[in-house]
């Protein structure tokens, strides 16, 4: 299931407010329970989103599928979702509670696109230039986009560097139309 801009920025609510409730000590007990409950929970979705289910007998899906594996304060926040009919987030706000985890461990999260693929010494370097931009420890996801025709397109937090054939094509397009 694809998700909308808009699902994306309310998953990254609940996680903040999860992370919120649960604190820095518990995040990474936490973060950990999400993402092994998105993953137990990813057969059941279809029924704890069908409308006709009863909210009752979504929470004791949760509850007997969960048993034993996730602490009672990630239960309820499970439960919210399910409450809320925003149980589909589930993934996403795993995903970004991670992300915050990391960044308050001083981790940043980065996706580099390139137009071929990168040998590990590139990806190192790579590493190396953002984790001096930002100050901090990266995460880097490489990945292969024959789209881009040449270069690489780095995302790291709000930023984008852009520095594919493609990127300076349209730049040189702009420059010429204006």
């Amino acid at each position: 299931m694809s998700l909308t801009l808009s699902d994306r920025s309310l998953a990254r609510r609940y996680a903040r407010a999860f992370y919120a409730r649960v604190g820095r000590e518990g995040a990474a007990q936490a973060a950990g329970e999400l993402a092994a409950a998105a993953r137990t929970l990813a057969g059941t979705a279809g029924t704890l989103r069908h409308p006709r289910v009863t909210l009752e007998a979504k929470k004791r899906l949760l509850r007997e599928s969960l048993q034993g594996s996730v602490s009672e304060g990630t239960l309820r926040f499970l439960e919210l979702l399910v409450d809320k009919k925003r149980f589909e987030l589930l993934a996403a706000v795993a995903e970004d509670f991670a992300r915050l985890c990391d960044e308050e461990r001083g981790i940043l999260h980065a996706c580099a696109r390139s137009a071929a693929a990168l040998d590990p010494g590139q990806t190192e370097a790579l590493k190396a230039r953002l984790k001096r931009f930002f100050g901090k420890e990266i995460a880097l996801e490489v990945r292969v986009d024959p789209e881009l025709i040449g270069g690489a397109v780095v995302r790291a937090g709000d930023w984008v560097f852009d520095a594919s054939l493609q990127g300076e094509l349209s730049r040189l397009r702009e420059r010429l139309a204006g």
